[in-house]
């Protein structure tokens, strides 16, 4: 099982967007894929329904109130679930992230999300509590960058932390940088792309997610991009290029698929 954990010292960057539309991407590719909020804010649940924001989830089952497959709730896509953060009052998410910062709860937690081929943990901003618990048990982190020049400080930072904590004995690689937001037509977003692109190589994913309102839209409505309408928008397609990019660089054949040409006609 391969568990990713997607985190970024800088918040509004677009982590629970980009969790939550790539696992949706990857599950639709045959990977039966979990994803996990840990932020004690509910970003997942906020963005999708009252039903996920008010459900138990991962604070009841590190707390021992609720077994791992009650704090699971099933999808309409047969291989995508979610496990929300649960009920965390705002004056309890200290503690919440306190209890998670070892990461043996989370390893715990993978451990029995066996049945699942991916886990992708949706993590608080900076990196500490809950972020550092995730890094600590997870195989690889996802991160994504603003197309903007105050995104390029918070990279350093990123590569520091990976450092230490597999200093500490953890096994745990940076798969890459997602750079989003980008503006094709703003010429200080495309110098900032170039730059990224330039000074990190191969770490960069060239696949990059734009600015479009279509993610306010699909925010509005509860729902992943490719799940906004009989046609889904445009930029839908460039989460399906990233699951590609992912499996790549995670070695991974396309789940129970045969990737060659389908005949149009008998």
């Amino acid at each position: 099982m391969i568990s990713v954990a997607v985190a970024s010292q800088k918040g509004g960057v677009g982590k629970t967007t980009l969790t939550l539309n790539l696992a949706f991407a990857l599950a639709r590719r045959g990977w039966r894929t979990l994803v996990v909020d840990a932020d004690p804010q509910g970003a997942i649940g906020l963005s999708l329904s009252k039903k996920v924001a008010d459900a138990t989830g991962l604070a009841e089952y590190v707390s021992g109130h609720v077994d791992f497959q009650g704090s699971v709730i099933q999808t309409k896509v047969p291989e995508l679930a979610l496990l929300p953060v649960g009920q965390v009052a705002p004056q309890d998410c200290m503690g919440f992230g306190n209890l998670l910062a070892d990461g043996t709860r989370f390893q715990r937690l993978l451990a029995e999300a066996g049945e699942f081929d991916l886990v992708m943990v949706d993590t608080p901003s900076g990196f500490s509590g809950a972020t550092m618990g995730a890094l600590r048990a997870v195989g690889h982190v996802l991160a994504p960058v603003q197309a903007e020049p105050i995104a390029l400080r918070s990279i350093s930072q990123l590569l520091e932390v990976v450092s230490s904590v597999k200093d500490e004995g953890v096994a745990v690689d940076l798969l890459g940088f997602v750079i989003v937001m980008l503006q094709l037509r703003e010429q200080t977003s495309l110098e900032v792309a170039d730059e990224l692109w330039a000074k990190l190589g191969d770490l960069v994913f060239q696949t990059n997610i734009p600015r479009d309102p279509a993610f306010l839209t699909a925010s509005a409505a509860g729902v992943p991009l490719g799940l906004l309408g009989k046609r889904p928008p445009f930029v839908a397609a460039t989460f399906d290029q990233l699951a590609h990019e992912v499996e790549q660089r995670l070695e991974i054949a396309p789940k129970e698929r045969e990737d060659a040409p389908i005949p149009l006609v008998d």
